[in-house]
């Protein structure tokens, strides 16, 4: 490590640590290097221009490729050319279009649920179902590593928080018991399915069985599970046979499904309350008409034969990434017993933010581009870089890559 660098070394103070990532960005922001933020050029899936440089993207949520499928991008123009690049209303006013409504009934169906809301962006779908459905006089019970805004839209509801250890059923449970006989209105336990940093999944069984036991609602994150997993492209909990017992489900527009937006599947009666109190619901422009289009023509790829094939080959990817790197010495990040036995994030632990900042430059300059996390994103003194599998990478592009990251990262994977 450079030793002019040291001093931007996060200590473990927030304060402190605030200014040091100001620091830190400035610095190699001056010095053409800072690993966010980067200007894409041009996508040419699964390859992205940068700074004049053709990289493998292995950083892409769009991980069964329909963000440039030719029908998705042709179902987007369409509805631009027939309504216009923006709403200019909110969904309350005069922003509900027929796309809006269409996309909503087809989600509901495909799901398996009465209803489905959509909203302008997956982070406000999460603050304003949250913050609809509960106040101060309910209680929302937290997985530790749970999306931030899930734990934002529990602040705004106000609601009293208590969180359980990543995927600790046994943890769950025990917090459960420790509210048992107070009298909250409503008790709401929230999971993501597949987490977006760590590439572990929930053990949604058994949380469902607690959730049962105490009188609890269940909300679960399908973001990054949807598209991905179950017969339908349904998401983990479809894939677990276990989509009727959850109460609210949250899903991504942005992910999978590769355009931008969120939606929420519940009943009759929960999606209501959403509509009338969701603040980023009511007081937000609705979602474009294009980006409507474009998610409607994406499920109907999800839901066939095409969708099936895609995620069959996000999973050979994903599995032969993980063969690949593992007798090269790279330190995955280990997920916990309640993993899948695949998944699309496939985090690399590095031991400092100043290391993972210098080795995604060297990567990006090798011509691999990957996703860096560091605080907040994760914990501090715990950085990663996060490797996203897609269906659009041939054989020969993985085990390319996988051989620059061992090589290029070797330096970056020893505790000094």
């Amino acid at each position: 490590m450079d030793d002019d660098l040291q001093e931007f070394a996060l200590t473990g103070d927030i304060a402190q640590d605030v200014r040091q990532r100001i620091g830190l960005l400035r610095h190699f922001d001056s010095t053409g290097q800072l690993p966010f933020f980067q200007q894409i050029d041009a996508v040419d899936t699964p390859f992205v221009e940068v700074h004049g440089r053709k990289c493998v993207l292995l950083g892409s949520n769009s991980y069964i490729g329909l963000s440039t499928h030719p029908d998705v991008v042709a179902a987007s123009v369409e509805a631009t050319n027939e309504f216009g690049a923006g709403t200019t209303g909110s969904r309350l006013l005069n922003g509900t279009y027929s796309l809006h409504v269409a996309l909503e009934l087809q989600i509901a169906a495909w799901l398996g649920h009465e209803q489905a809301l959509v909203f302008t962006t997956g982070y406000q779908t999460n603050v304003g179902t949250i913050q609809a459905l509960l106040s101060d006089d309910c209680l929302a019970v937290v997985d530790s590593l749970a999306h931030a805004s899930i734990r934002d839209g529990v602040r705004l509801s106000q609601a009293v928080e208590a969180r359980f250890e990543h995927n600790d059923a046994e943890g769950l449970a025990a917090v459960l018991r420790s509210h048992a006989g107070t009298r909250y209105r409503r008790v709401l336990v929230l999971v993501d399915s597949l987490y977006s940093m760590e590439g572990s999944t929930a053990p949604l069984e058994q949380i469902i069985d607690i959730c049962k036991n105490a009188g609890a609602l269940l909300m679960v994150d399908e973001a990054h599970g949807i598209g991905v997993f179950g017969s339908t492209g349904g998401g983990l909990t479809q894939r677990n046979g276990v989509a009727k017992d959850v109460d609210i489900l949250m899903g991504s527009l942005s992910k999978a499904i590769g355009g931008l937006g969120g939606f929420v599947a519940a009943s009759r009666d929960f999606i209501d309350e959403i509509r009338l109190s969701a603040r980023s619901f009511v007081f937000s422009t609705s979602a474009t008409p294009g980006a409507m289009a474009a998610a409607s023509a994406a499920v109907e790829i999800i839901r066939s034969d095409e969708g099936s094939d895609r995620r069959s080959r996000l999973e050979r990817n994903s599995r032969l990434m993980r063969e690949a790197l593992a007798p090269l010495d790279v330190a995955l990040l280990q997920s916990d017993e309640h993993s899948p036995d695949w998944s699309p994030i496939i985090p690399i632990r590095l031991f400092d933010e100043l290391r993972t900042a210098l080795s995604w430059n060297q990567l990006r300059d090798a011509g691999v581009f990957v996703t860096p996390a560091i605080y907040p994103a994760v914990s501090i003194g715990k950085p990663i870089l996060r490797v996203c599998m897609t269906s659009e990478l041939s054989e020969d592009d993985v085990l390319s890559s996988a051989e620059l990251l061992a090589k290029e990262l070797s330096w970056a994977l020893v505790d000094a």
